[in-house]
């Protein structure tokens, strides 16, 4: 049964080099209104175009009662620019009335990752490719002492046409080496939670979404187990019944050795000492191609 996602409000923004010479401050009277597209957490989006230029980009338009999200989402991209982070044209978080909304402008990408997933087979083939693009991402922003807080496939955009990436919803992030608490006993910086959600980027893309539906990544959260369970695997051993043992065995099955490599090292908690994402781009896995590998394995024909 095909299914289908409603696309990631953010979605229509035009690419980097369309950025240069946008008007400085969000003023409603220079676009047009083309539409809804869709609601987020924070807001809805509309279409719009820029009557000057005739360019078109997405209006992100958050009530002031999060006005704080919103602040913190526009101070973030003021800071990021990169090919791999989604570029903010302008807003008017400057100019805005004391109770108004806060209106941010933001570039294109076709779709976002849960939708190319689904509708764009050629995604699947570009697995590796799309994870570095995402990993270039989270280095910057890390980069930048910050966390994003919310990788997850809708917040990640894509152009199916050439495999472009790009980070998006940035309103949830905060320094990253600020430790949280996210179950009781257990609390990590933000950038190692950062580092879990590609994690869990690579189970969902590679695995498919009901494999990541019965391994719930929220087991990582129990540290002592997952070191344990590491340390284990490092030794050459397992542990039958385990549903860690379970994922790594289901990533075994798609990935190269060095693939698995790095998906054990993103996992662990000594990650925050020793590897970061900027690390994690030089695993040779990277350097394999763009392609799965190996080939997914065929049920054996009785």
């Amino acid at each position: 049964m095909t299914r289908n996602y409603l696309k990631h409000p953010m979605l229509f923004f035009l690419s980097a080099p369309a950025i240069a010479g946008a008007a400085e401050g969000y003023r409603e009277t220079d676009y047009e209104s083309l539409g809804y597209i869709g609601s987020g957490f924070f807001g809805d989006v509309s279409k719009i175009r820029e009557k000057k230029t005739g360019k078109i980009y997405a209006l992100k338009t958050q009530k002031n009662v999060y006005y704080l999200n919103a602040e913190k989402e526009i101070n973030a991209l003021k800071q990021l620019d990169h090919e791999n982070i989604v570029g903010m044209v302008t807003s008017n978080i400057e100019t805005r009335s004391e109770d108004g909304p806060v209106h941010i402008v933001l570039e294109h990408m076709p779709c976002d990752l849960r939708h190319a997933v689904w509708n764009h087979p050629e995604t699947k083939e570009n697995t590796r490719e799309i994870l570095h693009q995402v990993l270039k991402g989270v280095a910057h922003i890390h980069s930048k002492k910050l966390a994003h807080n919310d990788l997850a496939l809708k917040n990640i955009l894509i152009d199916p046409a050439n495999m472009s990436v790009k980070i998006c919803d940035f309103g949830f992030c905060f320094d990253g080496e600020e430790e949280r608490l996210f179950f009781p006993g257990t609390s990590r910086s933000g950038y190692y939670s950062d580092i879990l959600s590609v994690a869990g980027l690579m189970v969902r893309l590679y695995l498919g979404e009901t494999f990541s539906e019965r391994v719930s990544l929220g087991m990582f959260t129990k540290t002592d187990e997952l070191e344990m369970f590491l340390q284990v695997k490092r030794e050459g051993g397992i542990l039958p019944g385990s549903e860690l043992e379970m994922l790594c065995s289901g990533m075994g099955g798609v990935v190269s050795e060095d693939g698995l490599d790095l998906f054990l090292n993103l996992l662990s908690p000594k990650n925050e000492g020793c590897t970061t994402a900027a690390e994690a781009l030089g695993y040779p896995f990277f350097d394999e191609g763009h392609g799965l590998y190996p080939p997914i394995r065929e049920p054996k024909q009785r």
